[in-house]
């Protein structure tokens, strides 16, 4: 394959996955597979692809900040746990097969699903929660944040249904303030996989620009359709990710 079109082609990851992790997560389930059919070993698709999410996070938080879509109260609590699950999943990259959990994952997702269903204003208007509730939201999201941190695929639809579900907040806001948090998580990650000389840079520049691209056209996208329309889009994928996980999991 030609250089140029090689990049043409990483570009194109970049973009398609950047748009839809902005809308509802889950951009990773295509960019790692296809760096890996491009012929990028896994463990180094997973980090070089990570290291291309920062911008997709960078450019998706300033949409999201200048919208109002961040629940700010939550960002701290967040952003510490994003912090040490990222650190901790990805120190054991090397150590543990992702797919058993990837399945698990998409499991889960069919599992929750219905719950959207049968409440109609979940998503859509904000919840009442408490203490115990935040409680739980809080060690769930780190669990994920250790997931995400060492694999990642699937985790963007898990971490929005901890936040609707036990912070109680909007589909929007889900996404909003949980992309603080990530950003902190592709950073700290992607830091581990370079000390490990994990990274293509040359790779992640491009997925860098390509992803923060894609990003800020999938936030600005959602928050123009608004939370229905995103909770509706939200169903599908969610179908979506969890056959690709479940049937089709390889990195």
């Amino acid at each position: 394959m030609e250089e140029t079109v090689f990049f043409l082609l990483v570009s194109l990851v970049g973009l398609v996955a950047g748009f839809f992790d902005s809308l509802v997560g889950g951009g990773g389930l295509l960019s790692v597979p296809s760096l890996v059919i491009l012929g990028i070993p896994p463990p180094m698709a997973i980090a070089t692809e990570r290291f291309g999410s920062i911008g997709q996070a960078i450019a998706a938080t300033i949409k999201f900040w200048k919208a109002k879509k961040i629940v700010w109260k939550y960002v701290p609590a967040l952003c510490i746990l994003s912090l040490i699950g990222s650190v901790l999943g990805a120190m054991i990259l090397l150590e543990i097969d992702g797919k058993i959990l990837g399945s698990i994952m998409g499991i889960l997702m069919l599992i929750l699903l219905p719950v959207v269903f049968i409440k109609k204003d979940l998503g859509v208007k904000h919840q009442k929660t408490n203490r115990k509730k935040t409680a739980i939201g809080y060690l769930i999201f780190f669990l994920i944040a250790i997931f995400a941190g060492f694999y990642g695929q699937g985790t963007g639809p898990m971490v929005f249904y901890t936040l609707i579900f036990f912070l109680g907040l909007t589909m929007l806001e889900s996404i909003g303030t949980s992309v603080v948090g990530w950003l902190l998580l592709t950073i700290s990650s992607s830091l581990i996989f370079a000390f490990n000389s994990l990274i293509n840079y040359k790779i992640g520049i491009i997925l860098f620009i390509s992803m923060s691209i894609g990003s800020y056209v999938g936030a600005s996208t959602a928050v123009r359709k608004g939370d229905l329309w995103i909770k509706r889009l939200f169903v599908v994928l969610v179908v979506i990710m969890s056959v690709k996980l479940l049937f089709f999991n390889s990195p």
